[in-house]
């Protein structure tokens, strides 16, 4: 269990690693085989891609970011397997040369019958949603997004700018009602809850950036949550190098 300490209330969210999983490395190999399918037209990979974004947005009224409520533990195993299977074998993409039913028991199998075990030693396994210690998390969470995303904008107009970082949504826009029509299309049009974060005076933070609206542009900083207490990580501490780079890069971003 993770004590989020950020977040209102201090509520704790369940991380299970499934590292110790029989379905572990398959689940590894179905991810890298499969993330080469994800719709990427919506979605931003970094905070410096969607930097890069706001510097040719053109002029709004006002910007906001909504937030999917618990994702990962929401995504419908099932229906999102079929949207997987659909991407994969009749979209205009080369289709994989594993049989269509292969791959759906695959994945099956690697979300729904992946056993792990409780901190009191009881063996659970998760027959809804995805586990966030999964390496089928993401994917998973993306696939079924673009899904919602594709149904929503065939009848509702899509914002000025929208950009999506898995569960994270910034949108500009023109109205004032536009953010609860949003909201209202896209959840009558899924199985999520979402919610909705408006700007300060024009100023909101979004993938630990601080935006500030202008008249024609927008300015960017580097955001600290008011919990941060300065401290940085340790270059020698016990960490993967992968999380050691990315504190080096985070100082250089803006």
């Amino acid at each position: 269990m993770v004590l989020l300490k950020h977040k209102e209330g201090n509520p704790l969210r369940p991380i299970i690693s499934q590292m110790t999983t029989a379905t572990y490395q398959a689940a590894k190999t179905l991810n890298s085989i499969l993330t080469p399918y994800e719709p990427t037209g919506r979605s931003v990979a970094s905070a410096t891609e969607f930097i890069d974004l706001l510097r040719t947005a053109p002029p709004c009224n006002d910007i906001a970011s909504l937030d999917v409520e618990s994702l990962f533990t929401h995504v419908p195993v099932d229906e999102t397997i079929s949207i997987i299977l659909e991407r994969v074998y009749r979209s205009n993409v080369p289709a994989l040369d594993i049989p269509e039913d292969v791959l759906r028991a695959m994945l099956e199998i690697c979300t729904k019958e992946a056993p792990f075990l409780s901190h009191r030693g009881e063996l659970f396994r998760q027959v809804d949603g995805v586990a966030m210690g999964s390496p089928l998390g993401v994917l998973f969470a993306n696939m079924y997004m673009a899904k919602v995303e594709e149904r929503t904008f065939q009848n509702h107009p899509p914002p000025g700018i929208y950009a999506r970082y898995i569960d994270d949504i910034f949108i500009t826009t023109s109205t004032d009602d536009e953010v609860p029509l949003l909201l209202a299309a896209f959840e009558s049009n899924s199985c999520l809850a979402f919610t909705c974060e408006r700007s300060i005076d024009g100023r909101l933070p979004f993938l630990d950036v601080d935006i500030s609206k202008q008249d024609q542009s927008f300015k960017t900083k580097v955001y600290t949550k008011a919990t941060n207490v300065g401290r940085c990580l340790n270059a020698r501490g016990e960490c993967p190098a992968a999380y050691k780079r990315s504190v080096v890069a985070s100082y250089n971003l803006l």
